[in-house]
């Protein structure tokens, strides 16, 4: 039945793969070829190597809004396969990895309510053969990971306390076709929030996202919101003479966002903009 697997006896929905955002993606490309390396991803980005060799399930490590999601998506879009997203957070549990009772989508009004054991984004990820990132992994409890020690080495598979089954890939071809990578910010993890090792030693290799070269950034801030040449001059002025080194790709997408629609709105001349609105867009004073 399409939309639905079957590990014995027990059968179950299957999530969702993401709307990948057709974004024009710029810039990364050294980090874009290490992902690729890892991955087990042809040059061009458009095919799995069809390989006796492994891929690795890498991490990316970086501060929030400096693209991670976005290198991702990328990746996805070239290689057109289906990516599955787990968001972490604090209440994630274990089962959560793996299967979860919902109540059915084919209930009448009125009749009483069935329950359908769906499967998660990993789990999904893993019986399909497609791509599953699994975001802000440094928020999760640890108990909630131990799942992720059978499905980042030889075993791969995940279990399901609930249902007393392991979901793996559905046929060989499946199970050459998963990936895995994860990210996490590392500022969480200097508070607390850090890696059992079992999971950092199965996220290798470590790919760190900083701050593109502000070229890039202008570029990125141009095809989000087509500034006219003026604001972008504005702009790369204020950057470059506060060095805002710190300045996130979402936090100077929103910055410009924000100066055009104050522009518009009677403003200040565009010489004082970007410094009269930096502390609201960026939390602090510019």
């Amino acid at each position: 039945m399409d939309g639905y697997g079957q590990v014995g006896d027990v059968a179950f929905a299957l999530a969702d793969p993401v709307e990948i955002p057709e974004n024009t993606f710029i810039g990364r490309t050294g980090e874009l070829e290490l992902c690729r390396v890892a991955w087990g991803i042809r040059k061009d980005g458009k095919e799995l190597i069809d390989s006796s060799v492994p891929p690795l399930h890498f991490r990316l490590e970086g501060a929030p809004g400096l693209g991670k999601n976005e290198i991702v998506y990328e990746i996805a879009r070239q290689l057109e396969m289906p990516l599955y997203i787990v968001q972490g957070h604090e209440e994630l549990t274990p089962e959560d990895l793996a299967l979860l009772l919902t109540p059915s989508p084919e209930d009448s009004y009125g009749q009483s309510m069935a329950l359908t054991l769906r499967a998660s984004p990993l789990a999904t990820a893993l019986y399909e053969g497609g791509l599953c990132f699994f975001d802000e992994i440094n928020r999760v409890p640890e108990r909630t990971l131990s799942p992720l020690a059978s499905v980042l080495d030889g075993r791969q598979y995940v279990s399901s306390a609930m249902a007393g089954i392991n979901i793996g890939p559905k046929d060989p071809e499946a199970k050459k076709r998963f990936r895995f990578c994860c990210a996490l910010n590392p500022s969480l993890s200097n508070s607390g929030h850090v890696l059992p090792e079992y999971i950092e030693q199965r996220t290798l290799p470590v790919i760190e996202i900083t701050t593109p070269p502000f070229e890039e950034l202008r570029r990125i801030v141009q095809t989000a919101l087509s500034p006219s040449p003026d604001f972008l001059d504005a702009f790369e002025s204020w950057y470059l003479r506060e060095e805002r080194l710190d300045v996130s790709v979402r936090q100077a997408v929103a910055l410009m966002n924000y100066a055009m629609n104050y522009d518009q709105y009677g403003g200040e001349p565009q010489v004082n903009l970007f410094e009269r609105i930096a502390g609201m867009v960026l939390g602090r004073r510019g």
